[in-house]
């Protein structure tokens, strides 16, 4: 294949990977139709300059429970909206970082678990002893105590990541590792290099979070060169921490060669055993008795074990100021953060059983809205165990004398559209059981004129599921079509 010819090739699959993204690409597919090639190229270079910023963004937004996080994410998935907004979210995420650092330290204070302060450089209360090594990080740990034992025998160490997976608490137990048996270690985030680039680099292991900062900026690959080209000789050593994988940016092959010399390994969250497990850990460790039920629908409702662990903790904090024993209703409140739901919007919870979408319910109701319940749960049982009193229809095909909507999508859609004006919560819980009944296709297809019917009213819809119980390519089309909280 030529060089043009890949090329194309190149630009089709990005064009390709950003649209499974969401990415919003009706500019660059207009400037096709006209035939306008420059236009079509300078929005390209454009896109594929700002997209892995946008993806770093949104890995870190994704995370905040803050009413503006849902616009931010709405914004990171439109490069020209970005542009004009990139200051503010960049404003908001330094914001936020100080607030969660703030936050951890009085939380932790108020449970009687004071993490150790971070100290400059390394962090020596993380190490392997406190490492929770499970399914998804174990290959990581392998290969981290190889290269402490034999410094450059992987050279460079790639840990790639989401936000919580346990990148930073691993590159400091090496780090931690290697001081112990007397070498000179330099840790940094990549933000620390934007901001100083003539750092001392006497040392002879080097460890780099944040990876892909550096990437994201052309001016920075020199630097990136430099440290790859010095410390591949000999015992010295690099890791890399990075959210996204190398291969997603730009870069120049000689440069990509070097990092690919090495061996890249992604961490991922452990599964609900595991984080039910690490959670009953946790409370041994701060001598808390807390019931095992809670325990579980935490780790049900929460997969990302850095918010995981911290979510325990404020538990444990909200219930010693309240003077009550932990419970799944302050963790459900605890999880939704007082979310402020907004008008014209959809959304979807994912969880086994509906306590944080009943949740989110209640609280729009006591904001003036007239809550209407379609779910599979029997009208006088819903309201008995979630204590809500609204009207609740029975999506059943059993003829009963309560409120009932047969699992008809034509029923359904006729039925929701009665409260497209006025201010309606509605709260729709069945989703698997409508699949069951009709095509998952045209059950999507309700879902997506729903939403667009909904997005010119004052409604707002509160989509609930448990996620194991539909094919994950559907789920997939929920979770791209409605915001998740």
């Amino acid at each position: 294949m030529d060089s043009r010819k890949k090329r194309i090739e190149d630009i089709k699959e990005d064009l390709r990977t950003w649209n499974r993204d969401g990415i919003v690409l009706d500019s660059i597919y207009e400037s096709l139709k006209k035939r306008d090639v420059h236009g079509f190229i300078s929005l390209y270079k454009k896109y594929k300059k700002l997209i892995p910023e946008m993806k770093r963004y949104e890995e870190l937004i994704k995370n905040y429970d803050d009413p503006r996080s849902l616009r931010y994410m709405k914004i990171l998935k439109n490069p020209l909206e970005y542009e004009t907004h990139m200051d503010e979210i960049e404003s908001f995420v330094k914001e936020k970082r100080n607030l969660e650092a703030s936050e951890d330290e009085i939380f932790g204070l108020l449970s009687g678990v004071k993490d150790n302060e971070m100290m400059s450089g390394l962090n020596p209360a993380y190490t392997f002893d406190n490492y929770e090594i499970h399914e998804g990080n174990e290959l990581a740990v392998t290969a981290a105590r190889k290269i402490i034992e034999s410094p450059g025998s992987i050279n460079p160490l790639i840990i790639i990541g989401e936000s919580g997976t346990g990148k930073t608490h691993l590159l400091n137990a090496i780090g931690n590792e290697y001081i112990h048996r007397g070498k000179r270690v330099f840790y940094k985030n990549a933000e620390e290099l934007v901001l100083n680039k003539n750092m001392s680099f006497d040392v002879e292991i080097i460890l780099l979070d944040d990876f892909h900062i550096l990437l994201e900026r052309e001016d920075m690959h020199p630097l990136v060169n430099l440290i790859l080209e010095s410390f591949s000789q000999g015992e010295k050593q690099v890791v890399i921490a990075s959210n996204f994988n190398v291969s997603y940016y730009t870069i120049e092959q000689s440069l990509m060669s070097k990092i690919e010399s090495g061996i890249r390994i992604e961490l991922s969250n452990p599964d609900e055993t595991t984080r039910v497990r690490i959670l009953k850990d946790k409370t041994k460790e701060m001598n808390i008795d807390i019931e095992d039920d809670i325990l579980l629908y935490l780790s049900k409702n929460i997969q990302n074990l850095s918010r995981l662990i911290s979510t325990l903790k404020k538990l444990l904090a909200f219930s010693k100021i309240l003077g009550e024993k932990p419970t799944i209703a302050i963790a459900a409140d605890i999880i939704k953060n007082r979310i402020s739901l907004n008008e014209g919007m959809s959304y979807i919870v994912e969880e086994e059983k509906p306590y944080r979408s009943i949740s989110y319910l209640k609280e729009v109701i006591n904001r003036g809205y007239k809550g209407v319940v379609i779910t599979r749960i029997n009208p006088d049982r819903f309201e008995k165990v979630y204590g809500l009193k609204s009207d609740v229809y029975w999506l059943t095909e059993h003829e009963t004398s309560k409120l009932s909507i047969p699992p008809i999508l034509e029923n359904v859609n006729y039925f929701m559209e009665k409260f497209k004006t006025g201010k309606y919560a509605l709260f729709l819980d069945g989703i698997d059981f409508l699949m069951s009944k009709n095509s998952p296709e045209s059950v999507i297809q309700f879902i997506r004129h729903t939403i667009d019917v909904i997005s010119e009213t004052k409604v707002i819809l509160i989509v609930t599921l448990n996620p194991k119980t539909i094919e994950e390519k559907y789920l997939k089309i929920l979770e791209r079509e409605l915001e998740i909280i």
